[in-house]
């Protein structure tokens, strides 16, 4: 029994902190961007687009965790779908973002738009990653 117990608090402790690092980092992303409206900089939305991406994999793999936490095997089953389905929303949007981003990139020779097509798609992939993952092991 302690050992279960033991197990299920690193469990919490770690979705825990996930979320509130994910947290730290959307609040840089919103800072790097409140910066851009003082300076008409680009590379601040570079560093929110870097935020916001590690803000994501964060939330990503502690939605991930708790949801093999749920003992419940349907309400696991009913959060996992709903998770999986708000993934893919968000990848796809992310992947359609890059394409018109890249598509500036690639007219006007910008690679900074280069570089937030690429933050974009790494996004994107690894929300894909992490639902496929969902799905695989039949959570």
């Amino acid at each position: 029994m302690d050992d279960t117990s033991g197990s299920r608090s690193k469990i919490e402790s770690t979705v825990r902190f996930y979320n509130l690092l994910s947290v730290v980092f959307f609040v840089l992303a919103v800072i790097s961007l409140s910066m851009l409206t003082l300076y008409l900089i680009p590379d601040f939305i570079v560093l929110a687009l870097g935020a916001m991406d590690i803000g994501t994999i964060l939330n990503a793999v502690s939605r991930m965790i708790s949801l093999r936490n749920i003992p419940d095997a349907n309400q696991r089953h009913r959060k996992a779908a709903t998770t999986v389905k708000f993934f893919h929303i968000v990848s796809y949007a992310c992947f359609g973002i890059a394409a018109i981003v890249f598509g500036i990139a690639l007219n006007d020779l910008a690679t900074d738009f280069a570089v937030m097509g690429l933050e974009l798609t790494g996004c994107g992939t690894i929300l894909r990653a992490v639902s496929r993952d969902i799905q695989l092991e039949g959570v």
